[in-house]
C-alpha cells in the first residue's frame, strides 16, 4: 500500500480511539460524504465509520450524487443505491441543497467527510456550510474531518466577489482561490458569518504533528472527487478553467481533460495557441489542440483550441491565466464567442460569468475592449483583506524558511536542559515543528543514552542536534548522521560553528516552526535564563536585553520588567507568556488555542 503523505482528518479519527469514543460512540450519526471519502487505505467513510463501533444511520449526498456519478448542475434523485439511506441534497431548487429537518430526526452529529480542490467555485463546501447551518438550528453538532486543499494552503487569488453575487458558486466571500481546507472554511462560516452551530474539526496530521500549510496541499493517491475531476491537474487549472462555464466554449467535459482543454467549432488551434502564449503568462504553456467532446457543448463536432499544460505551479495563477485567455478567444472571433445566459447554479438573473467572477466588470471590460491590467492590479488588495479575514479560521501554520528561535542560557547544572526539554514537548503539543540544539565544550560520546540530546529527541526535538566541542551530531528519527569540524566557510575551522550553519543549513532547523537552542549565549536572539540557587552559581546574562524571561528559585539582578517563573511553572505560566510575546506570537497564530 501507498504511504499517505498526510494523514486526513478520517484517519486521525479513527487511529484516535478516545477521540472516536468522546465524539462518536453511542451517538446516531448522519454522514455527509461521496465516493472520494475514503481512509488512507481507500476503505469508504461509511464502512470505516461502522467498523469502528460507530452508529451511522444515514448518508447525504452532495452535488454529483453520493456514489459521483452525476453530471454537473445535474438534479441527484433521494435513494441512491447503498445499504444505508441516503439523501440527496443536490436537486432542482436551492431550498433541496439543505437536509429537510425530517432528514436530521433522531440524529445526534452530523459528520461531514468531503473533498475539496480549492476553488470558490466547487460546491461541496458550501454544502457542508448549509448542514451547518440547518444543524445549529436545531442544536445538533456537526464533525468535520478535515482533508487536502490540492492547490496548498499558502497562496491566495482572486478578487472577492460582490455581496449580490453570491450564490452556490461561492456562498460566502473568498476570492476564488482561497488556499483554505474545509475544515479551515467550516470554521471561517461557522465562527466568521456567525452561524453559531457545536463545530469540531479533526484536522489533518503530518506524522504526530499538526500539518503545515506547505503540506496541506499533499493529497497522495488522487481519488477523483467528481466526474469532471480526473486528475490533480485538473484541479490546478480549474479555479480559471471553471470560467469557461460562464460562455459558449467547450471547457473540455466530454473529454478525458476538461478544463485544461478549452476550444469550439469556430477557432483555429494553432491561431488560438499562438494568441494564448502571446501573453507571457508565468507557469503555462498553450498548446494548439483538437478535441470532439462527447456530451455536452459542441457534443460530436470538431473544436479547435488550446490545451493549458502547467510548467511551474509556484509561479502558475490558474484565474487570471484564464480570464486573460477568454478574452484573447473573444478577441479572436467576437462574432460567435456569447456569455452563457441559462439559469446557472440556481440563478438565472445574471449571467454565469458574472457568478463565477463575482463581478459583472470582467464581463463589461471584455465587451468594451478594454485592458484587464488595471482591474486585475487590484486583486492583490481583496487578497489581502481576505488573508486577514481568514487568519483567525486558520488551523495549521506557516512553515517558515529559518525557524524561531529561542536560546535557552544559564550556568552549569542550573536545569536549562530540563526547561528546554519541557519546552519542546509544550512546542510538540501546540502542533509546531521543533528542532533543537545543544552546544558543549566538552567532547563526549553523542549518541550515549540519557545525554542532553537524547532528552531533546525523545522530548519531540526533530532534528536534534549537537556540538560537542568540535564535534557535531544530527539525531533524526532513529537515527543519528555525525560529522566532524563543520565550517563556516573556506579555511580553519573555528572553535565551533557558528549557529547560522544550523539555522541556515542542510542540519534541518531550517525546516521546524521554531528551534530551543541551548548555548550561544552571545548571540543577539530572545534568551530565557535559567539560574538554579542549588548550584552556588551567578547568572550569566543579568545585563543582557535580550533575556526575556527567566526561570529561578532565587534573587537575581536581570531588569525589573523581565518576568520570573518559578520551575514549577514550566511550561504553564512561561509558555502563556510566549503565546502573547511580541517575538513568539506569530507561532501561534493559526491555532485555534490562540
Amino acid at each position: 500500500m501507498i504511504a499517505p503523505v498526510l494523514a486526513t482528518g478520517l484517519d486521525v479519527l479513527l487511529t484516535d480511539d478516545e477521540r472516536t469514543g468522546r465524539i462518536l460512540r453511542g451517538k446516531r450519526i448522519g454522514l455527509l460524504a461521496n465516493a472520494a471519502s475514503v481512509t488512507s487505505g481507500f476503505v469508504p467513510a461509511s464502512r470505516a465509520l461502522v467498523d469502528a463501533g460507530c452508529d451511522v444511520r444515514v448518508l447525504f449526498g452532495p452535488e454529483h450524487g453520493f456514489w459521483g456519478a452525476a453530471q454537473d448542475m445535474e438534479a441527484v434523485a433521494a435513494g441512491e443505491p447503498h445499504r444505508l439511506p441516503v439523501v440527496s441534497l443536490y436537486g432542482s431548487t436551492f431550498e433541496e441543497l439543505s437536509p429537510r429537518p425530517e432528514d436530521l430526526e433522531g440524529l445526534d452529529v452530523v459528520v461531514s467527510d468531503l473533498p475539496d480542490v480549492g476553488s470558490r467555485y466547487y460546491t461541496f463546501v458550501w454544502t457542508t456550510a448549509l448542514m451547518i447551518k440547518a444543524c445549529a438550528a436545531r442544536g445538533i453538532p456537526v464533525v468535520v474531518l478535515d482533508r487536502p486543499n490540492p492547490l496548498g494552503g499558502e497562496i491566495v487569488e482572486g478578487n472577492l466577489p460582490e455581496a449580490k453575487l453570491l450564490s452556490f458558486v461561492g456562498l460566502y466571500p473568498v476570492p476564488v482561490r482561497h488556499g483554505m481546507t474545509p475544515g479551515e472554511i467550516a470554521r471561517f462560516v461557522n465562527t466568521g458569518h456567525g452561524l453559531r452551530c457545536d463545530l469540531t474539526v479533526v484536522p489533518m496530521k503530518s506524522g504526530e504533528r499538526l500539518a503545515s500549510r506547505t503540506e496541506i496541499g499533499a493529497s497522495g493517491p488522487w481519488v477523483l472527487p467528481s466526474p469532471n475531476m480526473p486528475a490533480p491537474e485538473t484541479a490546478w487549472v480549474y479555479p480559471g478553467g471553471c470560467l469557461v462555464e460562464g460562455t459558449n466554449l467547450s471547457e473540455g467535459r466530454g473529454t478525458t481533460r476538461p478544463f485544461e482543454l478549452v476550444g469550439a467549432p469556430w477557432l483555429d488551434a494553432e491561431e488560438a495557441a499562438g494568441r494564448a502564449n502571446a501573453l507571457s503568462l508565468p507557469g503555462v504553456t498553450f498548446r494548439p489542440h483538437v478535441f470532439k467532446p462527447t456530451f455536452q457543448k459542441h457534443a460530436g463536432k470538431t473544436c479547435g483550441g488550446v490545451q493549458a499544460h502547467v510548467t511551474d505551479a509556484e509561479t502558475f495563477r490558474p484565474y487570471e491565466t484564464y480570464l486573460r485567455l477568454l478574452k484573447a478567444l473573444f478577441d479572436m472571433d467576437a462574432e460567435h464567442f456569447r456569455w452563457r445566459t441559462e439559469k446557472y447554479e440556481y440563478r438565472d438573473d445574471v449571467p454565469a460569468i458574472d457568478l463565477l467572477t463575482g463581478t459583472a466588470h470582467y464581463r463589461r471590460l471584455i465587451g468594451t475592449g478594454e485592458p484587464l491590467d488595471e482591474w486585475i492590479s487590484t486583486f492583490a488588495q481583496d487578497e489581502s483583506r481576505f488573508e486577514e479575514m481568514r487568519r483567525p479560521h486558520l488551523l495549521y501554520s506557516t512553515r517558515k524558511k529559518s525557524p524561531v528561535v529561542l536560546v535557552v542560557v544559564g550556568a552549569h547544572e542550573s536545569g536549562k536542559t530540563t526547561v528546554a526539554v519541557k519546552l519542546i514537548e509544550a512546542f510538540v503539543k501546540e502542533g509546531l515543528k521543533v528542532g533543537s540544539l545543544k552546544h558543549t565544550d566538552h567532547e563526549y560520546e553523542t549518541d550515549a543514552p540519557g545525554k542532553d540530546s537524547q532528552r531533546h529527541k525523545a522530548a519531540g526535538a526533530e532534528p536534534a542536534i549537537l556540538v560537542a566541542g568540535r564535534r557535531s551530531a544530527v539525531h533524526r528519527g532513529s537515527s543519528e548522521i555525525s560529522a566532524s569540524d563543520p565550517r563556516t566557510g573556506a579555511g580553519t575551522a573555528p572553535d565551533r560553528p557558528a549557529l547560522s550553519v544550523f539555522l541556515e543549513g542542510e542540519y534541518g532547523l531550517s525546516g521546524c516552526d521554531v528551534a530551543i537552542v541551548e548555548g550561544f549565549r552571545g548571540e543577539k536572539l530572545p534568551k530565557i535564563e535559567v539560574c538554579r540557587a542549588a548550584t552556588g552559581r551567578a547568572p550569566l546574562c543579568e545585563s543582557d536585553p535580550d533575556v526575556i524571561a527567566v526561570v529561578t528559585d532565587r534573587a537575581t539582578k536581570h531588569a525589573s520588567s523581565v518576568p520570573r517563573f518559578s520551575f514549577e511553572e514550566i511550561p504553564g505560566s512561561l509558555l502563556l507568556f510566549l503565546r502573547r510575546s511580541s517575538e513568539f506570537s506569530s507561532l501561534f497564530s493559526s491555532f485555534p488555542g490562540a
